[in-house]
């Protein structure tokens, strides 16, 4: 059963995705503006976007 982390964390990339924002410096941007934030409740990087994605699939290395 998903967390409401990772409920939030998809309904926001859903969201973006609706809006046609699809590159990854788009996607990082619009998740820094909305309430969505990583544990450590920082700002949001292609980094840890890539890295939040490999570990919520659990493909990370």
């Amino acid at each position: 059963m998903p967390s409401s982390y990772e409920n939030a964390f998809g309904d926001e990339l859903e969201a973006i995705y609706g809006r046609g924002v699809h590159d990854l410096p788009g996607v990082v941007a619009a998740l820094n503006s909305s309430g969505v934030r990583p544990a450590g409740g920082e700002d949001w990087t292609e980094t840890s976007f890539t890295a939040e994605l490999a570990r919520l699939s659990g493909t990370e290395k």
